[in-house]
């Protein structure tokens, strides 16, 4: 994992041809259509299988080429709560020699191996209630989707909208699990 500067990831962000505004990242022309999941779960453990899910939707794991993580807003929250999901991604970083804080280096950019880490740090804004785009790239295909964490309390897939195919799949693959279905908008 490297961490990378706002400007850095919004080079990167363009050089995947995606239009990134300010904090605001879509694809070229608003070419998407969006599924809404709401963060309702009834158990804890179903917001870290929703983040794996959300990771890799129709793909497979084996696939992952890498991923981008841009956190796009803190500090909305209760100070006290958000320090503890704070600290822990702050450790993370640390881990692979990062030190600067969230603030200076709030873009993560994943290598092909580290698909799990790149999960775990997108469950810390789902957590905690942060804005941030989570944006995943495979071996084949190119980029499809993208996902939007909203401090709002839900997250959007954006899936440009000339790939019905993973639409639609990313669609049927979430609305089968009876607990998503009905967190969908």
């Amino acid at each position: 994992m490297l961490c990378d500067t706002n400007d850095e990831m919004i080079r990167r962000f363009t050089s995947m041809e995606l239009n990134c505004e300010g904090d605001r990242l879509s694809f070229p022309g608003s070419d998407s259509r969006r599924i809404r999941v709401v963060f309702r779960m009834q158990e804890p453990h179903q917001l870290v299988y929703l983040a794996r899910l959300l990771a890799h939707l129709t793909y497979e794991e084996i696939h992952f080429h890498g991923a981008c993580l841009r956190i796009t807003a803190s500090d909305i929250w209760n100070p006290l709560e958000e320090a503890v999901v704070l600290k822990s991604m702050e450790q993370f970083r640390r881990g692979f020699g990062e030190n600067r804080p969230l603030e200076s280096a709030p873009g993560m950019h994943f290598r092909h191996d580290e698909f799990v880490q790149s999960v775990s740090c997108l469950l810390h804004p789902m957590l905690v209630g942060w804005d941030a785009y989570y944006v995943p790239t495979w071996a084949w295909g190119g980029l499809k989707y993208f996902v939007a964490v909203s401090h709002d309390g839900f997250v959007d897939i954006e899936v440009k909208s000339s790939e019905t195919e993973m639409y639609d799949g990313a669609e049927e693959l979430l609305e089968r699990h009876a607990w998503i279905k009905p967190l969908m908008k």
